[in-house]
């Protein structure tokens, strides 16, 4: 934008500097014309520049003005959606114990321009001796079916192992890891663990397969702590659709008699089926898998502070803006020159008014004119009758991302150790990386986002009113346009949402509550299950936006054949079941 204001206000001044010429022809060799002297030249050039970003500054509708609103309520809007990813571990054959790999364990890809893209893990993952060896769907009798999971175990006997759980990844083709996803949830009457070498079965009720990845410490972004958790799934949904497509088996330990072989199956056995099953194969599950993100843990470069500016731009240490980015600043410590001495400057967003001893710094980010690129500025501020130090040297924390540069990644690109990376494990990513997004600086958007706070359950239950606030985490700066209109799609899908208040007797107790019913058109969708997957965003979205003590139960419909799906009942992210 500055490029182009700059040339119009350069042409006008050549305008103008023409028809003075004409009128005053002594001044005319050094305004215009072939023999025009350099140096006006220059001075026309530096005033068209200035004057072009006092164009684009009065052209962006102000929008730090709302940044310390956005930054109190919504303070992920003003972060980038960093490049996310799919891994899966493979276990060695020198382990013989389940090992558990932390959430934050951080996975390296090969060199990008020489330089390795960070990614951390986003859930805890009890890594086992285990090998998923086959997986179809078989016949039952009575004509209906099962889907059968062959496994087996590395060095280590069935009745040695006592998991509690175990997780699968539904995984393969979008549309058809979606349906194998709904199938599994919806038709499943009961789950049968048999021991193919002596030993019993164990037989679980449907309510022991749940979806996971919707938990607070399962989240894909960093995300501040005083942020709308809904949000965040939201978003995560509209960046990594797959990161949902989990499922957890539980009641794994009360498994009396496996048995001392090391095979066994899992038959998840299937009411009424639909007439298009989905395809199953050894593909469509994978073992010890989970979502991973660009985000990692660096240091600024120390800023010198001698309060001659008010704002001081934060650059990560030894890279350039290709490399690093500011994903978002954690800690902020002032170090006084000639002292040892240390404080830490708490951020503006969380200061209490009664905490008055302390400085506190403030975070502003803004589109630099030049490059286009996301800068980030930090001002410190000081308690009433405090004065500052003459000589300050701050330290700052940061989480980066590596930029554009993760989506260069192809399949298995994310494959190289690091410090805390396991040993006994390889790993690899399923899932090319997605573009890492910019948070929406530009004109009306952080306006867009200040106009929902007012927003409540109650002014939601309308169809247009949530097809917007859903759109607000559609970012259209995205570089995925597959992605973006995939979404767009999803949300023109939405065909009418109402809501009915209700009362439910719960532990006891009488809570009253709203019972919401959206419709849905499936051409809106990849396929059934990918219609399921967003009735499941939206429970959990529509339950947090609930009022305390208070519940939500949403049912589904397909606009056009007229199947339900209903969800069961919850208390803000809680279900009451």
């Amino acid at each position: 934008m500055l490029n182009r204001f700059f040339q119009q206000e350069l042409s006008h001044l050549r305008d103008l500097a023409a028809e003075f010429s004409r009128l005053h022809p002594a001044l005319a060799p050094m305004l215009s014309g072939p023999t025009k002297d350099p140096d006006v030249e220059r001075l026309l050039e530096g005033t068209a520049f200035l004057t072009g970003l006092l164009r684009c500054k009065l052209d962006d509708d102000f929008p730090e003005l709302i940044h310390g609103l956005a930054q109190l309520t919504f303070p992920h809007s003003l972060r980038p959606v960093p490049s996310t990813s799919m891994v899966v571990f493979s276990p060695k054959s020198n382990l013989k114990e389940t090992m558990r790999i932390p959430a934050g364990t951080a996975l390296a890809s090969i060199p990008i321009e020489g330089t390795k893209c960070l990614f951390r893990t986003c859930y805890d993952l009890d890594v086992h001796p285990l090998t998923l060896t086959s997986a179809k769907l078989a016949e039952r009798t009575g004509g209906s079916r099962s889907i059968q999971l062959s496994l087996q175990l590395s060095g280590l006997a069935l009745n040695k192992w006592r998991p509690k759980s175990l997780r699968l990844h539904v995984s393969g083709q979008y549309a058809e890891a979606t349906n194998l996803f709904e199938l599994l949830l919806t038709r499943t009457e009961r789950i049968v663990v048999r021991p193919l070498d002596g030993g019993s079965p164990l037989v679980l009720p449907p309510i022991r397969i749940k979806p996971a990845g919707f938990g607070r410490d399962e989240a894909l972004l960093p995300y501040p702590s005083q942020a709308f958790p809904g949000y965040r799934i939201i978003q995560e949904y509209f960046t990594l659709p797959e990161k949902f497509l989990f499922l957890d088996i539980s009641g794994l330990d009360g498994w009396q008699d496996p048995g001392a072989g090391s095979r066994f199956e899992i038959h998840f056995e299937l009411g009424q089926i639909p007439n298009d099953l989905p395809r199953v194969g050894a593909e469509s599950f994978q073992l010890f898998a989970t979502p991973v993100v660009n985000v990692f843990t660096h240091d600024a470069a120390p800023i010198r502070l001698d309060h001659r500016a008010s704002e001081h731009r934060i650059l990560p240490e030894g890279g350039s803006s290709a490399q690093y980015q500011v994903f978002s600043v954690e800690k902020v410590v002032g170090i006084a020159q000639g002292s040892v001495k240390t404080r830490e400057y708490t951020p503006f967003e969380i200061m209490k008014p009664s905490s008055t001893g302390s400085p506190v710094h403030y975070i502003n980010r803004r589109i630099s004119p030049v490059s286009g690129l996301t800068e980030v500025l930090l001002s410190v501020a000081y308690p009433p009758g405090e004065l500052p130090p003459e000589r300050e040297t701050l330290a700052v924390s940061l989480l980066c991302t590596n930029a554009q540069l993760p989506e260069r990644l192809r399949l298995g690109d994310i494959n190289q150790p690091t410090s805390t990376s396991p040993e006994l494990c390889e790993f690899r990513n399923i899932r090319q990386p997605t573009p890492q997004v910019e948070p929406p600086m530009g004109r009306d958007q952080l306006w867009r986002l200040l106009s929902h706070m007012t927003l409540n359950l109650m002014s939601l239950a309308d169809a247009s009113n949530l097809r917007e606030i859903l759109k607000l985490s559609v970012h259209p700066s995205g570089r995925d346009r597959t992605l973006f209109e995939g979404n767009m799609k999803r949300l023109d899908g939405i065909e009418k949402l109402s809501v009915k208040a209700a009362d439910r007797l719960v532990r006891g107790l009488l809570v009253r509550g709203n019972e919401l019913s959206l419709t849905l058109n499936p051409d809106s969708f990849a396929s059934r299950g990918d219609m399921y997957l967003f009735g499941c965003i939206l429970d959990y979205f529509l339950g947090t936006y609930a009022q305390i003590n208070t519940f939500t139960q949403l049912t589904v419909q397909d606009a056009l054949k007229g199947d339900t799906y209903r969800w069961p009942a919850r208390a803000g992210d809680k279900p009451l079941i």
